[in-house]
Order: structure tokens, then sequence, then C-alpha cells
């Protein structure tokens, strides 16, 4: 395999010589990708030229370039000599650098100081001799540093013990810590202070110090070694048989630690089978994260890491999320493009781009499902030559039906992956049909209930709790029930509402959720949990109006001021309107216990993990599976000290169920119809079915009709949207 630049190359943070073997380990594989060498130690020599040349070989055929300051070898009384004026200072250099030139022992030091002296008369390698000189005499250089460049501007520097001496690199026991420029803040800074420093001694400019060329005499000397037949390029590896270490890192590898379940590893096999396209339909807090990132990693492997990544994801948080993740598994660069990025994305991508179409380097983007539709990143995305190695992972790939995902499709990227623990959309049977169509087959299918069963999420109770709409609201709900009436049409042979009717469903299905009683209720059950921690509150979209003021609070606003002030607990809202940074603040302040309820609406809906949460209260009455399931998966998360969940459902019914007549089944359906689906599919699972069953049973005594709730759904969803 082909090593393209510092970043292919496994660097330690280490290099000591009880494990390490330092020229074979580092020293030679770095020299071979650099462009850059830069050097400061101590003692010049014959056997420091030596050492030196090992790695320059390959550095030397691609034109890189060597910096060399070291110190002469001088005693005792050659220092003494330059203090009391008996000789100069330069005469003193000169004869300690001379001196310090020996012939060569064999014929391998012979062809690298043939090496030196080419690299020398080419003016590709440059020495310079350090030294201190003030008041209190004449003093010897003595650092240990070194700065080393790819052609791609990666940097390397290094600290430590490390001598260019045939001792001190091979013979005596070193230790030295390395700083690569594409790792963390702390160790940019590093490598920048060592390039400075060196640069500052080079030009003469650091303080106490004095820099000055190397002796001319000594080059002289140094360039009668140079050979007419020219450089035997492959010295190093005749000697060292050094080729065997530069064995490539893949960019791409499963994290130390990381086990995959067994249904991960099938999933990424049948995904692999399937010609690299799939489905991986796999209940929330099942590990598709990990599956997907698995599959990328076989991706790489499989085509060299010659390979460009997309990851699709809805939302901003989302992208922070797998940023997190991914940086763990690849160390290829990673773009982040969205509408809040920090960096310019585009500019990034261009680059990555252009090296990736040029060279196969790899380079994995991060981004939403607006700014991947975006023309800025379709430039990019559809001009993606089909025969390259690019794979896109759609996360909450249900998204991808929509309108606006279905046009940018990119069918030149052929191999894909759909993570989704509700694959089919919600009343749009055509959105589901171009997922399966782009995707492909399921590679698996892992449901919630194996999930519990397997122990990879918690088992959970489930509490419908029965809440009416007053007077007015059914009044209103029937009028907008008659209102949609209008916006019938005869589709295919069926009866289905137009288009222009769906604000009026919207409309209807806010008013569920926003019942009045729900927060009486609510408050209700938390005297139960005043004193508890980890809890969520699901909001639904809606207003509530103050009974003292009159004042129209968000649903989520009035709840969480409410348990505020009525019971004196720790409550932090988490809505879209909170960034990033507040929003970590705000799961690491829950986790800890310093915040006893979290109130949200939507976002926690689709990718947010919040392991810690023991008890909700699911107030916003959502039918749509895609929602409530989503939910309840999340709920379901393992942490420490978590054994189950708690979920208490606002069940919302068009009256109390002693007000219910047999007759008032017409108009109440479509209310009754998909709460009871969302019950059956929550109780079903729980540990307590039998409080499900109880309360199904009640309802439709009550109305005296007896349904299938999965079969009544689905000629709803027939009618409202597909």
């Amino acid at each position: 395999m082909i090593i393209l630049s510092f970043m292919d190359l496994d660097i330690q943070i280490r290099y000591r010589s009880e494990i390490h073997n330092f020229p074979r380990d580092f020293l030679i594989p770095v020299l071979s990708q650099a462009k850059i060498y830069k050097r400061g130690t101590g003692y010049f020599s014959t056997s420091a030229l030596v050492q030196l040349s090992v790695g320059l070989f390959e550095m030397a055929k691609n034109g890189g370039k060597i910096q060399l300051i070291c110190s002469p070898e001088l005693d005792k009384k050659d220092v003494e000599a330059i203090d009391y004026g008996y000789r100069t200072r330069e005469e003193a250099i000169s004869d300690a650098i001379i001196k310090g030139i020996s012939e060569p022992v064999d014929f391998f030091e012979e062809e690298r100081l043939n090496l030196i002296a080419t690299l020398i008369s080419e003016g590709r390698l440059d020495i310079k001799i350090a030294f201190m000189e003030d008041d209190n005499g004449f003093r010897l250089y003595h650092e240990k540093i070194a700065y080393f460049e790819d052609a791609d501007g990666n940097k390397i520097s290094y600290a430590g013990s490390a001598n260019e001496s045939a001792n001190g690199l091979d013979g005596n026991f070193e230790s030295i810590y390395t700083f690569c420029s594409w790792k963390d803040s702390s160790q940019i800074e590093a490598v920048e202070m060592a390039e400075m420093d060196f640069d500052n001694m080079w030009a003469n400019q650091t303080s106490k110090l004095h820099v000055i060329p190397f002796p001319k005499i000594a080059v002289e000397k140094l360039l009668k070694y140079k050979k007419s037949a020219g450089v035997d390029w492959d010295i190093d590896v005749k000697e060292y048989g050094y080729k065997a270490f530069l064995k490539k890192k893949s960019q791409f590898s499963i994290p130390n630690g990381i086990i995959l379940h067994d249904y991960q590893k099938d999933a990424v096999n049948n995904w692999v089978k399937f010609d690299y396209q799939g489905i991986f339909d796999m209940c929330t807090g099942s590990g598709k994260t990990y599956t997907a990132l698995s599959a990328m990693v076989k991706f790489a492997n499989d085509n060299d890491d010659k390979i460009a990544v997309f990851i699709v994801c809805p939302y901003i948080h989302l992208v922070s999320q797998w940023e997190e993740d991914v940086k763990e598994w690849c160390a290829a660069p990673i773009i982040i493009a969205h509408s809040k990025a920090k960096n310019d994305w585009k500019l990034e991508m261009r680059k990555a781009y252009k090296k990736f179409r040029r060279d196969d380097k790899p380079f994995v983007c991060l981004t939403t499902n607006d700014t991947f539709a975006s023309e800025d990143m379709q430039m990019f995305v559809q001009r993606l030559d089909e025969k390259k190695k690019v794979l896109l992972i759609a996360d909450e790939a249900h998204n991808f039906g929509s309108a606006h995902m279905i046009n940018v499709m990119p069918w030149n990227i052929k191999s894909r992956i759909a993570l989704s623990a509700t694959i089919k959309r919600y009343m749009d049977k055509n959105g589901t049909g171009k997922i399966g169509e782009y995707f492909g087959k399921k590679c698996i299918t892992y449901s919630l209930e194996q999930a519990i069963t397997d122990g990879n999420l918690v088992h959970y109770e489930y509490h419908p709790v029965p809440v009416a709409l007053t007077v007015y609201e059914l009044e209103k709900y029937r009028e907008l029930s008659r209102k949609l009436k209008k916006y019938v049409i005869v589709k295919n042979g069926k009866m289905k509402i137009s288009d222009a009717g769906k604000p009026v469903i919207y409309e209807r299905t806010r008013l569920l959720a926003g019942a009045e009683n729900k927060i009486e209720l609510l408050m209700k059950l938390f005297e139960d949990y005043k004193n508890d921690n980890n809890i969520l509150v699901y909001c639904g979209a809606t207003g509530v109006e103050d009974d003292k003021t009159g004042k129209v609070y968000r649903q989520v606003d009035y709840v969480t001021k409410k348990l505020q002030v009525d019971y004196q607990m720790s409550v932090k809202r988490f809505t879209a309107e909170e960034d990033l940074k507040d929003r970590e603040n705000i799961k690491k302040y829950f986790s800890e216990g310093q915040y006893q309820v979290i109130t949200a609406i939507k976002c926690l809906d689709e990718g947010v993990n919040i392991p810690g949460i023991k008890t909700a209260f699911i107030m916003s009455s959502s039918r749509n599976p895609k929602e409530f399931v989503q939910r309840r998966g999340r709920l379901l998360r393992k942490s420490r000290n978590k054994k189950k969940a708690v979920i208490y459902d606002f069940i919302t019914l068009p009256r109390e169920l002693d007000d219910i007549r047999p007759t008032d089944i017409e108009e109440d359906k479509t209310i009754i119809v998909g709460e009871v689906a969302r019950m059956q599919e929550f109780g079903r699972l729980a540990d307590n079915p039998e409080d499900t069953d109880y309360l199904i049973n009640q309802i439709m005594e009550a109305y005296e009709y007896y349904f299938d709730a999965e079969e009544e759904m689905q000629r709803m969803e027939e009618y409202y949207g597909e």
C-alpha cells in the first residue's frame, strides 16, 4: 500500500528505547514522507551525519530539504583556549569540525556520506554551527529539537533525548515525545513553537545563542565523499530492510474497546453481500451509529482507504454527535458542513474533492439534509465520478423520502446506507417507496422487542393516562373535521384528503396534543415525583392559556414554569432554541442530578441521546409511529443505576369515559383509533400490559365498537395522505 502523507503513519505519542527502535519505528518512516526536515542537536561528527542519512534516501528522491544546527565537539582545553584568547573562536570550531569528520568504516557509511555530500552540493542540506558566548565565556549548544513537514503541510515535531550520533539514535537509552499538527490544539501549538524556535535560531535571532555558517573547509572535506556514479537509493533497504515497517495504518478502524454485537456484524455482512447497499432498520438505542461506522470501516478496508464518505443528518445537533464518534473511527480529514459551521466548509470541500479526484485521498463530510440538498454541496456531490468509491450514510433516513430530498438523491454514489428505526414514512407511501428504491434491501431488522429481550435496552412500565377534551375543544375538533370534508378528492378509485387539506389535519392534531386538561393531570401525577430526578416531559407544539392572566404560552414554557413555581423543582427546557453548547450543558447537569426535569418538544425525537431518563410524561399524543416509536426507544437506553423506565402517556379522548355513547363512534373514530393504536404498540412490550388492555377494553365497551387498530390505521393513512 502506498503511504501518501504523515497522516498515513502510525505516530505514537512517545518512543522509548525499552519498546521502540527510534530510527526504524519513527525516523525512517517520517523522513520517507518529509519534504522539510529541520534538526537541532548536539555534537557534530561523521557518525552523526551517517545516522542523519537514515531515512533521507526516500526524502532526497522526493526533493526534500534539510537544515541542521549542531555544536562543535570541543574539549575543555579548546574552550579554555577560546576564553583566554589563545585561539580564535573560528579556528577552534573549524578544527573541531574537521576532527569530527573521519573516514567511513564500511560500504554503508561510504554510501551515506555520498548522499550527504550530494545533498550539500545540490543545496538541499545546509548545516550551521551554534554556540553560546557571553561574559561567562564560551559554552556549547546542546538542545534536541526536530521539525518535519510533508507535501500536504502536515507537520511533526519532537522533543527528547535522541542525539544525531550513532549512540544517540541507535545505541543509548533514549526517549522522545512527538507532536502532530493534525491532532488537538495543544499539539498544534507545540509543533508551531518548535518551528518558530528553529527558524529563529537559523536566522541567528535567538537570545544568548550564536549561529554561524558551517566552515568552508569542512564543506570541502565532506564533498570529497561525493561519488561520480551517483547515489545508491536503496541503502536504507539493504541495511535495515525498513520497508517492512512502513505498513500503512488504515485511516478507518474500529476503536479499541468497542465490541460489535452479532446482529451488527450480520448487518454489515449483508450490506456487503448486497453490493454495499441497504437499509439498517434498527430500533432506537440498538447501536445504529456504530453499525454504520463499522460498515464504513469495512468499505474503506475493502478499497485501500481510497474512499469519500458523506454522512447526512436531519439536524445540526446530530452532526455534532456524529462528529464525536467519527473522530474515534476515522483519521481522514473530517469536513463539517452546515449553515452554522464555524469553518469555511465550501473551501474545505473544494480542497478535499480535488485531492480525492486526483490522488484518491480520503475524506469524510458530515452535513445536514438542507446543506446536502443545497446548490453549493450538490455541485460537488453530483460531479463525483461513478467509478470512485463513495459512501452515503443517511441518518434518520425516513427524512430522505421527502420531496425535497428525493430530488437530490445522488444516483452517482453507488454505495449507500439508510439508518432508521422508522423507515416507513407516515402517510407517505410514495416517499417510503423512493427510500427503498434508492437504498435497496433491508440488511437487518432489529426490533425493540428483540433489543429488550437481548438486554440491549431496559424494560419499561407503561401507564396510559386518559384525558378528555373540553366541550370547546371537542366542538372545535368537530368543526375542523367538517372543514376537512371540503378537501376530499378521489384518486386511483379511493377517497383521499388533498394536499390543500393538510394544514387542517395539522391544526386538528395540535388541538389533541394541547388538550387543556393535560396540564392539571400532569401536576397531579407530579405529586409523587417532585423529589425525584431523571424525569422528561414531552410537550406538544401548541399553546396554553393561563387562567389568571389570559396570556398564551407555549406548552413547554408553561409546564416548565409550572413545575418550577408549584413544586420548586429544578427544570430545564430542551428545545430547538437552545444552542449546541447549552444542550451539552443541560445533558451534563441533568445526568449529574442538578436538573430534575427536562421539558422538550420535538428535538428529542431524532438522534439526541440522554440515557439517564428514568421517568417520562408524554403529553404530545402523537399518532405518527415515527415519532412515538423514536420517543420510546430513547427512553429505554441503558445507563448506570437504571433498571427500567416508567412511561406515562396522555391518551386524548373526545369525552370522559362515563359520558361516551355508542352513537358517538362515527364522530369520535378519528381520535380514538389513533390513540388506541399507540396504546397497543406501547402496551404489548411493557412489563404491565394489563393496564393498557384494561383501558382499551373500557373504551371499546363504552362505544360498543370493537376494532383492529392496525387495520383502522391503515384505512386512515390511505384516506388522509397516501
